[in-house]
This record gives C-alpha cells, structure tokens and sequence, in this order.
C-alpha cells in the first residue's frame, strides 16, 4: 500500500486513464473491496528489506485519517504512512486517495519526507495538477487479468513513475496476522527501472496483507501483515495530528507545488470559505495562538482584577481575591474573562492557561478555570463547550502555591486531555471562568502543533 517505485515492463507501455474530477460524487468513501480506505483503519507490516547485500528489520505502519484535502477539484483521503529501517523512522508520509462514482480507487500525490539521523534528506513531492503531475489509479474496481498495464500517478518534476498491472487472482496466502484465500497479485513498476517487479497481495475486505519481489528489485522487500485494526477516538487523533504537523511542514519545504494546495480539512468540518483559502500558504499555516492578559481592555475582565507581577508579560495578571469561597461552573455567570483569538478549522487544537495558585483558604485551593469557546465542535462535529452551557474544559493546576501550566481537560476525571476542533475559519470567543476564588493567570495558550501533548517548558511563551 506505500507507493515505492518498483520496476520497468517492457511492453506495452503504461496508459493513462481519463481523469474527470466530475465522476467523484462520493469520493471520501472508499469502499473498493480490494483497497477499502476507511478512517481509524490501520495496517502494520513487518519483514525485511536487502539492499547490496545487506539485510535490515523492516516495517511499514499505514493509517487512514479522518482528514480531507481537495486536489483537482476532488475530495480525498489523506493516510498517513510511517516507514521504519531497524526501528528507526526513514521516511513519513501523506498520500491521497479518492474513488470515482464506478468504484476505482485512484492517487492524487504525496508529500514524503526522507530521513537520515532523523534529518530531513528530501521531501520529493507530486500533486496531481501542478508542475505536470498527474492522477492515476491505485486500484481497480473490478480487477482483472489482462487490464492493460497502468499508470498509478505521475510526477515528472520527482521522478515518480509508478505503474501496475494484475499479475494473478485466485492465489492463498499466509501471513503472521491471518490466512487468506481468493488474494489477487498485484506487480508493480517504475520507468526508472529495468525487469524489477514489486508483488503486493490483496485480500477481498483487508486490502494490501503480503510484500514481495521478483527480478532485479533493488530493495527486495518482503512484509507481511501483523496488525490489522480499527483506532479509536483517541488514537486516530493522534495520528491525525501526526499528519497534520507533516503538512504543516509541506507549506515550508515544498512552496513549488505543496503550498499551492488547499488545507487539509477534518471529515465532517466545514471545508474553508472563498475568502480563507489563503490559510494554504506556508506563512499562514496554523500558528500558535498567544494571548497576554496584560493585552486584555478592562470591558473583557467581568470581576477580574489587574496585578502588578514582574514576572509576567506587559507585567501584569488578571486575578480574584482570595475570599475563601468556591464558586459555580458554567452556566451560572461567576467571575470570568472574555476576548477573541484566530483558529482555523479542522486543526486540532490543545489549551493551556499559565496559572498562579493562589494560598489556600477556607474551603478554596485557588487552583480552577472553567473554558469554554464559541463555535467549538468534537470529533464528531457536535457542538461543545459553547459559553451559556454546562459545556466545558475545567483547567486545574496543583494546590501548592505559585506558577503552573496547566492543561485545559475534559470534565471526565479520568480524561487527561481534550483536543478541540473548530467548525470554521476565523475568531471565536474565549471564555475562562473563575472556579474558586484567589485564582490568577498571566498568559492563554492555543497549541495546534508544539504543545498537543504536553505543556511548555518556557515561563513565556512569544508571540
């Protein structure tokens, strides 16, 4: 299911097949019995690759996100592919797939990155209307001995010449996951390439089970299916965020061809308007949202207090007195702060709040926010955490006196994090509330990138 260039056929030569983006009714559900493309489904192959005679541990982690990017005017899938050497990463990868309304499964380019003591070597990108590439199909509805051989895709600026051809049907194979019977052999090609072939086996409902070889293949691959599951909620946010920090990369290594493309969109998030495509530029792909309180007017600070601190930015935190009092969480309107920031939809975004805990009194540990933002939606598009709700993020920093980030989490107590989605482009509403009296904050953090999975290390975080 990785696209590596393969081998030369002689005769006759690949054909393109006509590529018309108006054939694409349904082109995220990818539902080919032979390379079915669901979200949250992910394969891992083991075995080894031999190159000049030396043989290395391979392995190949392949997912399917539940994002979206249009290329030609179509909608595809964006997987995500992990290719290890020896258990280190050697390259990573976004690829895009689609499906016509007749069932074919085609490829639309990838954005690879090569790696080399975990350095960036090259990032050999194609997309499939720039620089003269083309789409091609990565599989056939109804596949068949004797379909003339055929162009996978084409990208002449990066030497990307795969093509295919049904090399048998009907064969049984074993791998470590599973045993598989009616498997259908695909060969596999490059024009770079003289009589090497690359063998991958196809088993009806599970897609790509088995790696092999024939002729001069330089890499003499041979994987096998190990794993062959569903992620779930959690996991597949991982892994989109995985891909979503590759193609925020894409926008700055490769601004010849990735930087003319639209920004991946989350499956079920309202695509961009008209007016915010140009977030597809590599200036403008997802920052950082910083905010400082000491940047705060006084209208967005509703019993909040200004302090004077050295230590924080402008010099100053907003704050309750320490009353000893616990306060109510949303909807009832306590003590809170209001103000506007920029996000960017379908990017999955971690909130973090610089806190100082305040010394306990009474029934206070001085140590709660409550955050809720407007237009704000889960994995499921569902709108959440919306302000005049019992929908909220509660951020809740250790009892000891002094500085903390801290992570704003789901009200589920064993929840250690929340990723929030957004349903468009554009400004949102900000709103953190008081949870217990003596609470303080100098700096509000929205993370899309640096900060998923763990909070800052620096006391300031720059603009």
């Amino acid at each position: 299911m990785i696209s590596t260039p393969a081998c030369r056929r002689e005769s006759p030569q690949p054909q393109f097949e006509d590529f018309d983006p108006d054939r694409f009714d349904r082109s995220t559900d990818i539902d080919n019995e032979w390379l079915p493309l669901q979200p949250g489904t992910h394969w891992v192959y083991e075995g080894t690759t031999t190159e000049e005679g030396e043989t290395f541990a391979h392995r190949i982690e392949f997912t399917v996100t539940d994002l979206t990017k249009e290329i030609e005017g179509v909608a595809t899938v964006v997987a995500w592919i992990v290719d290890y050497r020896d258990d280190e990463v050697v390259e990573q990868e976004i690829a895009f797939y689609a499906q016509d309304n007749d069932g074919n499964v085609w490829y639309l380019g990838e954005y690879p990155e090569e790696y080399e003591d975990g350095e960036i070597l090259a990032a050999p990108t194609w997309i499939a209307g720039l620089d003269d590439a083309r789409a091609g199909i990565m599989m056939w509805a109804d596949p068949r001995l004797g379909t003339p051989t055929y162009f996978q895709g084409w990208g002449p600026a990066v030497d990307w010449a795969d093509y295919a051809r049904v090399d048998s049907i009907g064969q049984q194979t074993c791998v470590p996951f599973d045993c598989y019977q009616e498997v259908m052999v695909i060969a596999e090609s490059s024009l770079e390439e003289t009589n090497a072939w690359q063998l991958k086996y196809y088993a009806p409902g599970v897609g790509n089970v088995q790696v092999g070889w024939r002729g001069g293949d330089a890499t003499q691959e041979e994987l096998g299916l190990v794993e062959f599951t569903q992620l779930s909620p959690e996991e597949l946010a991982v892994v989109r965020t995985r891909a979503l920090e590759l193609e925020q990369r894409a926008y700055e290594l490769s601004r010849d061809v990735y930087a003319h493309t639209l920004p991946a969109e989350h499956a079920g998030v309202a695509p961009a308007t008209a007016r915010d495509t140009q977030v597809n530029t590599p200036e403008s792909s997802p920052p950082e949202v910083v905010v400082y309180t000491s940047d705060l007017p006084q209208s967005a600070l509703s019993e909040f207090e200004v302090w004077d601190d050295p230590a924080s930015p402008g010099g100053t935190l907003v704050g309750t007195p320490n009353t000893g009092d616990g306060l109510d969480p949303p909807p009832e309107n306590d003590p809170h702060v209001t103000f506007q920031v920029r996000v960017q939809s379908g990017v999955p975004y971690r909130c973090w709040i610089h806190m100082k805990v305040g010394a306990p009194r009474g029934v206070s540990q001085a140590n709660l926010l409550w955050v809720q933002f407007s237009d704000a939606v889960d994995q499921a598009n569902q709108e959440i955490l919306k302000p005049g709700t019992g929908s909220y993020l509660t951020a809740q920093g250790p009892a000891p006196e002094g500085w903390a980030w801290v992570g704003c989490n789901l009200t589920d107590p064993e929840a250690s994090a929340a990723l929030i989605y957004f349903r468009t482009n554009g400004e949102v509403t900000v709103r953190l509330q008081a949870g217990m009296e003596g609470v303080g904050f100098d700096q509000f953090l929205l993370s899309p990138t640096r900060f998923l999975e763990g909070p800052p290390t620096e006391r300031v975080i720059e603009k």
